[in-house]
């Protein structure tokens, strides 16, 4: 397996709020057990001075934690992170409900998001959240443009569950097309370039994902008409839950969107890093 494959999956488990709260707290508590240990000899002054400081970075690392975890949850962060990357891409301008597009596209390209595949689960639980409102994005525009094939890409799992979910939703089978080489958004445009050629088509995502997926593709050379769908806050913040006010109330929801977000923008960066993304991403309708 690739190693910087692996790498970036082992950073994204410990990177997003939830992880780094509690590796904070867990090290600062260490500290702070370590600093309050009664000695079995006595210290001198400068040893003492030592087991003072290590307490007191410890109480700042479990209050640094804690903070990290409040202002994760609030939704002026979550909405603010998720709003960020959501605005860089708007839906497809519609006119009388009908998308808008500069050329008709002849392939529809869904990206996987998860799956949620075991024996016995009804079809349409056989995704993530996140994937399931790509299909159905994907779905809705497949009944504009009837003339452009599905392509779903990525771990044959994920494939064959889209697959089945479009299926139950109305998309014919001879219209899908299934790219299950991909483990990776990197991946997509690699295995997806000798398949769609310089054909016109549209790039169907979650909002939050798409500006690192436009930029891998034209990394690539291709160039997708974006079409962005499963927008959480986009185009304004508003209220979500009628039934519990405030803006700085902590809310498990406002995790998901803050975790969401900083794995994405992570993600923007190592690829820019590794030199796997347009130098300078544009904004593509």
């Amino acid at each position: 397996m690739d190693f910087w494959f692996s790498l970036k999956k082992i950073l994204s488990i410990y990177i997003n709020p939830i992880s780094v709260t509690l590796e904070l707290v867990f090290f600062g508590l260490v500290l702070i057990s370590f600093a309050s240990r009664r000695p079995r000899k006595p210290l001198g002054p400068r040893r003492a001075r030592l087991r003072g400081v290590l307490g007191d970075f410890g109480v700042f690392l479990v209050m640094l934690g804690m903070l990290t975890l409040y202002l994760s949850s609030i939704d002026p962060v979550a909405n603010g992170l998720t709003l960020h990357l959501e605005a860089q891409n708007p839906p497809l301008t519609e006119t009388d409900g009908v998308p808008v597009v500069t050329q008709m596209p002849e392939y529809l390209v869904v990206l996987a998001g998860g799956h949620l595949s075991v024996p016995g689960k009804p079809t349409l639980s056989r995704l993530s959240r996140v994937a399931f409102a790509r299909v159905v994005g994907a779905v809705d525009l497949a009944g504009h443009f009837p003339g452009a094939k599905v392509i779903f890409t990525g771990h044959p799992d994920e494939t064959a569950a889209m697959r089945a979910v479009a299926g139950r939703l109305g998309i014919s089978a001879d219209r899908i097309l299934e790219e299950t080489e991909s483990r990776d958004t990197k991946d997509h445009p690699l295995y997806l370039k000798p398949i769609l050629g310089d054909k016109p088509f549209l790039l169907i995502t979650s909002a939050v994902h798409m500006p690192r997926a436009v930029s891998l593709f034209r990394k690539q050379g291709l160039q997708p008409t974006v079409a962005a769908v499963d927008f959480v806050i986009w185009p304004t913040p508003g209220d979500y839950d009628p039934y519990r006010q405030g803006l700085l109330l902590p809310r498990v929801f406002n995790l998901e969107l803050t975790a969401t977000a900083l794995h994405e923008i992570a993600g923007m960066w190592w690829s820019q890093w590794r030199e796997e993304v347009a130098v300078k991403t544009e904004q593509g309708t």
